[in-house]
């Protein structure tokens, strides 16, 4: 099966996006199932509206994953965790975008422009994504923090009806 993604942008973040995107495609090997900016202004104080969009794809399992590119990441992703079972997080360097991945099962990142140049961005993309979270080997820390998260998700946000999977927060079954 074809690894899936998402890709979003703001106006700042436009071309970047795109190169990014070819990266996904033709270097990763990655399916872009999400991509809503067509042009720079199609991104233009769009960030919330954005983020609510790709979480939703990402909890009804059109993908698992996420990148958003604008001035610094940060905003997109503060929305992205808004919602149950999202874990987003801006990331500026590779070490920090693996122990995204591999600790926390983050699903989304947010890369700056303003932060970083595009082969820091390939690599930080090649860190986040090469290594995907293992519950056989994870940590029992990690596994215990994710089931803590799905709890305070329970308890503080409202979980969809549409949610077509268990979010990360477990094993997937091997039925």
């Amino acid at each position: 099966m074809k690894k899936r993604i998402a890709i979003a942008c703001d106006d700042i973040g436009f071309e970047r996006k795109e190169a990014l995107k070819d990266y996904l495609i033709n270097i990763k090997g990655y399916d872009v199932v999400y991509d809503p900016v067509k042009e720079p202004k199609d991104g233009k104080n769009t960030f919330a509206k954005l983020a609510d969009e790709m979480a939703e794809a990402i909890q009804r399992d059109k993908c698992r994953l996420g990148v958003y590119v604008c001035g610094t990441g940060i905003g997109f992703t503060m929305q992205a965790n808004k919602h149950w079972g999202i874990r987003a997080t801006a990331v500026t360097n590779p070490y920090s975008a693996k122990r995204a991945r591999l600790s926390n099962n983050v699903q989304i990142i947010g890369l700056g422009m303003r932060v970083n140049g595009l082969p820091y961005h390939e690599m930080i993309l090649d860190a986040f994504l090469d290594e995907e979270f293992d519950f056989e080997n994870a940590r029992e820390n990690s596994k215990k923090n994710l089931l803590e998260a799905k709890a305070d998700d329970n308890r503080l946000l409202n979980k969809p009806d549409f949610i077509s999977w268990n979010m990360g927060f477990e094993e997937d079954s091997k039925e």
